[in-house]
Order: structure tokens, then C-alpha cells, then sequence
């Protein structure tokens, strides 16, 4: 009886991925009412005429029934229309159902009870194995293998190889780690079927998450959980969820969690700040020290031995942190006196006064990036000095800046500060190069003077930092009035020189240092802050395994 059984919850779960052709999830109908035909054909001829040979291949075929079934619940669900969740549930309940059943039905196949169930078949007579049965038995445990290893890390846990250096010093890479998965509520593929979401998580946890900067269509999705079962089969050798430049997607990703529902994060010169709406000020998270590697290179020689990628040396960390010193202590008024007297400077020197009253768009915004405009500082002092406002445009680019010196965050009240380093040094780059053009220098004096070559190692100082800036600097996130939403979370890596994690976009655009200042310095920016919610999250890492060397659990 358990074997029709079998067969018609088979054909019954083929009803729930009914759908129009022609698309692939029209044809994955097929192919699964297709199997369950073939499972009930194989029922009824056992049940008519037993023998070892047709109970050992309806044996065969349902070791395969439940792995068939799931295929056939993904490819329903890669159609245009979505599911619909009461369809979903019923596919899922159908599932298990089906899978229950057709482990009692192995069960009554296995080679210790086929004669109990069918007395008229006789015990098996051991007989030798061709080359050719042995492969295919080991391809056919392989696959079986694979199937059942892709369904116990979809809802229980996953062994998790390390591909990057992003967590350092907590994860090195090819390190092995354990993910529990159950507690994070794991659905089936593409529907928000499953397991109830049992975790909610806090600052410090490390988490396995879907990647959020990838596409999540239905097509990315069947194509992650496709590979996913492809890397199985061929020993982790083969990676087939690449992106568009062909390269492996960096998904899933490991990161911690930094933020938590209900505050607002920012973070300046590697100190991570947090407020909550009962809390008017942004005070530090005094545990995120603890998890940050800023200074990879002071790591003990035990674990800096395993690192490929030390971001910064020694050397440029104390060149950061002596920048971040001198920005925090420019005092405003000073540095707008300071801008003043170099105008006052440069007005003197140029040898035709300007006639114009308003100052000509010499330079726009949108060419003020930072090592550009230094590059050709020689240019831009002869064109101030020779174009008619020149020295109009010098005087407003160096104090413009001056008429609203307040800043509403430290964030932004830092980066006010960076931009009056910028525009110092380069102002008095611009006043003594005029002054050795109208003393007539001449051009090998012009070149190795050391004024000139002490500010322009400044510059270099000053584009170094703003070059690592976004690594170590955030702006308030969620802006205004927001704050990180119920059951959604923000992640870094440990490893912060060293990560591109939800601070950050792939791609990078032209912003303001000082977006307080019209005519501000420019710099390549991918700051573009997100959370993720509790629903991508995919696991806990609870265990690091291997190299033994290093086995412990994550802290």
C-alpha cells in the first residue's frame, strides 16, 4: 500500500507545479509528472509480478524521487507570475509528505527486507562487480551524495570555506567554518516557505548573509543554488555563479554584525559611533574596538604569517593617524585667516589687476579631484595669473567655504576640516609658485625648490588619507529622521582596510570632501551604506574547524 501511496503523492505534488508552456518552468512540469508516472509504472508492475530486478529499480528510481521533486518546486517558481504562498505551502507540505513516505518505502525495499515485503523474491547471491558497475555506482553516490548535502546546508548548517581576507585576524583564508543555518528561519528556494526564523541577532554576531549588491532576480537565484550543487559535485573545482567580468561572485559573504535595529550608525578615524531616537548624541561603540583590525601589520608573527594582503604597512598606519591628528585640530577661524592673508597674497603678485567683478569658472566642481587639480597646480597658477578674475576665483575657492563653518556631525565637521587642509596647502603651492614666476626663477630652481617640495609632499599626505578615507570613515547612516528599521542589520568585516562590505558600493562616483562647500576638493567615493534584513541572513557561524591550528569558535 505504501508504495501507491508513494506514487500518488508523487503525481499529486506534480499538480502544484502546473504551469503554461513554453518556459523552463513549464518543462520542469513535465519532467516531474514525467518521473512520478514513472514511479507509479514501477509500483504497479512490482505489485503485479514481484522480482528482484523490478523492486531493486523502483529502489533505484525513488532514492531519486525526493531530489526530482525539489528540482521541479525551483524550476516552478522561476516563471514571470510569483507564487502564491498558500500553492507554496501546499508544494512544501506535499514534499515532505512524499519524502516521509518514500523513506518508509527504501526502508521496506532495502535488501534486509525486500523478501519480508515480497516473499516470493529470493535473497540476493553475491556475484563479482564489473569495472564499469563500480563506476557507475560511485557516480550514481556521488550525485545522491551531492543532492542530499545540498538539502542538509539549505535548512540545518553548511561547512563554509573562507575566500577572502576580510575578516582577519578572526578568519584567515580556506579557513573551514561551521554555519548553523535552522535558527535563521532557512526557506525553500524561492518562496517564503520554511522553517520560522527562531534568531534575532546582536552587535558582535558573525553572520553569513546573500549578498545584497548582486541582482536578486528569480534567474540569479536558480543559478546561486544551481552552483551551489555543481561546487559539490566536482569537489569545490568549479565555480559557476560568476559575474559579468567572469569572475566568482563574492556571495555569500561573511561579515559581523555592527548595527542593530533602532539606532543610526557613523563612524570617524575608525572610532564606529551609534544613536538611538531616546539619544540626542552619537557616542562610540565601545566593543567595535575590539573586533576592528585597523593595524594588520602589528598582528603577532603567528597570524601575520597566514595573511597575503596587509593593507598598510606600519609606516603608512602612524602617516593615517598622524593626518587624522592634524585635521582634528584645524581650528576654522584660524584656517579662514590663514586663506585670507595667501588671497591677499596672490593679489599683489599678479601683475594685471582684475577688472571683473564676478568670479569666471576657471576651474568647475566637477574637475576639482584631488590628485588632478595638484598635478597641475604649475598650470593652474599661470592661468590665475594671467586670465582676467583669476584672482577673483583663487579668493573665492579659498574662503568660500568660510561663510558657513558649521557642520551638523563630526563626520561632516572632519571633512570641512580635510577640505581646509586641502585647500591650505594648495593655495600656498599656488602663492609660491607665483612669487618664483614673477622673481623670474629659473626652471631647474623652479622645480627643486624646497618650499615648493615640502607642500607638495603635504598634498601627497593629504591624498594618501583621502585615498582610505571611505575604509575608515562613514557619514551618519540612515540619514535624517531614519533609523536601521525592525529585523534589519548592518555588517563589516573585521578586516576594515580589507573589506567591501555594506558601507560600500562596487562601483565608485565623484563627491565633494566637503559637501558644505560649493567649491569643495573632490575624490573618488564608494560610500553607499545599507542594512540587511533578517531575511538574507542565512546563518551564525558557530564553529571554525579547520586547520586545526586555528579551531575554535568565532568570538
Amino acid at each position: 500500500m505504501l508504495p501507491v501511496l508513494n506514487a500518488l503523492l508523487a503525481i499529486l505534488y506534480s499538480a502544484s507545479c502546473v504551469y503554461l508552456p513554453p518556459t523552463p518552468a513549464f518543462f520542469g512540469f513535465l519532467a516531474v509528472l514525467s518521473f512520478s508516472l514513472i514511479v507509479l509504472f514501477c509500483t504497479i508492475s512490482l505489485k503485479k509480478n514481484p522480482s528482484r530486478f523490478r523492486a531493486l529499480r523502483l529502489r533505484k528510481i525513488l532514492e531519486y524521487l525526493p531530489f526530482v521533486l525539489f528540482a521541479g518546486f525551483i524550476l516552478r517558481r522561476t516563471g514571470e507570475a510569483d507564487g502564491f504562498f498558500l500553492l507554496d505551502l501546499a508544494s512544501v507540505l506535499l514534499w515532505l509528505a512524499s519524502a516521509g513516505v518514500n523513506l518508509a518505502v527504501l526502508r521496506q525495499l532495502s535488501e534486509k527486507r525486500i523478501a519480508i515485503t515480497f516473499p516470493g523474491i529470493e535473497a540476493a547471491k553475491p556475484r563479482k562487480k564489473g569495472l564499469l558497475t563500480q563506476a557507475v555506482e560511485w557516480i550514481d553516490a556521488l550525485v545522491q551524495a551531492a543532492c542530499l548535502v545540498l538539502l542538509i546546508q539549505l535548512f540545518f548548517f553548511q561547512l563554509y570555506v573562507i575566500p577572502s581576507e576580510s575578516m582577519v585576524p578572526e578568519f584567515m583564508v580556506k579557513d573551514r567554518v561551521v554555519v548553523i543555518k535552522t535558527p535563521s528561519g532557512p526557506k525553500f528556494p524561492l518562496s517564503s516557505v520554511g522553517v520560522p526564523r527562531m534568531k534575532d541577532y546582536e552587535r558582535g554576531d558573525i553572520v553569513i548573509f546573500s549578498n545584497p549588491h548582486y541582482n536578486d532576480s528569480k534567474e540569479a537565484r536558480v543559478k546561486s543554488f544551481l552552483s551551489q550543487f555543481v561546487y559539490m559535485l566536482t569537489f569545490t573545482q568549479v565555480q559557476i555563479n560568476r559575474d559579468e567580468f567572469g569572475q566568482p561572485k563574492a556571495d555569500p559573504l561573511v561579515k559581523r554584525v555592527t548595527g542593530v535595529p533602532g539606532e543610526k550608525l557613523m563612524m570617524v578615524d575608525g572610532v564606529l559611533y551609534s544613536r538611538t531616537r531616546e539619544s540626542a548624541e552619537f557616542q562610540p561603540v565601545a566593543e567595535d574596538s575590539g573586533w576592528a583590525a585597523w593595524n594588520v601589520a602589528s598582528l603577532p608573527r603567528s597570524e601575520l604569517a597566514l595573511v597575503k594582503n596587509v593593507p598598510l604597512s606600519s609606516e603608512q598606519f602612524d602617516i593615517l593617524q598622524s593626518v587624522e591628528s592634524i585635521r582634528s585640530s584645524v581650528d576654522a577661524p584660524a584656517a579662514a585667516a590663514e586663506a585670507r592673508a595667501l588671497a591677499d597674497r596672490f593679489d599683489a603678485l599678479k601683475s594685471a589687476p582684475d577688472t571683473v567683478t564676478t568670479a569666471p569658472d576657471l576651474i568647475p566642481s566637477a574637475k576639482l579631484e584631488i590628485s588632478s587639480v595638484f598635478l597641475a597646480v604649475d598650470d593652474v597658477t599661470r592661468l590665475l595669473l594671467t586670465t582676467n578674475g583669476g584672482a577673483l576665483w583663487f579668493r573665492e575657492f579659498m574662503t568660500g567655504w568660510a561663510s558657513s563653518a558649521e557642520r551638523d556631525t563630526l563626520f561632516e565637521t572632519r571633512s570641512m576640516q580635510m577640505n581646509i587642509l586641502l585647500k591650505l596647502t594648495f593655495g600656498k603651492l599656488v602663492v609660491r609658485n607665483a612669487e618664483m614666476i614673477a622673481a623670474g626663477t629659473p626652471s631647474s630652481a623652479y622645480m627643486n625648490d624646497e618650499v615648493r617640495l615640502s607642500l607638495l609632499s603635504e598634498a601627497d599626505s593629504w591624498y594618501f588619507f583621502m585615498a582610505v578615507h571611505d575604509q575608515r570613515n562613514m557619514f551618519e547612516f540612515p540619514s535624517g529622521d531614519e533609523f536601521i528599521p525592525e529585523d534589519s542589520y548592518f555588517m563589516m568585516g573585521d578586516n576594515r582596510f580589507n573589506s567591501l562590505d555594506m558601507r560600500h558600493s562596487y562601483k565608485s562616483r565623484l563627491i565633494p570632501v566637503d559637501s558644505g562647500d560649493p567649491s569643495s576638493f573632490r575624490y573618488r567615493s564608494n560610500l553607499d551604506p545599507r542594512y540587511v534584513h533578517a531575511s538574507s541572513i542565512l546563518g551564525s557561524a558557530a564553529l571554525r574547524f579547520w586547520p586545526l591550528s586555528r579551531i575554535g569558535i568565532p568570538r
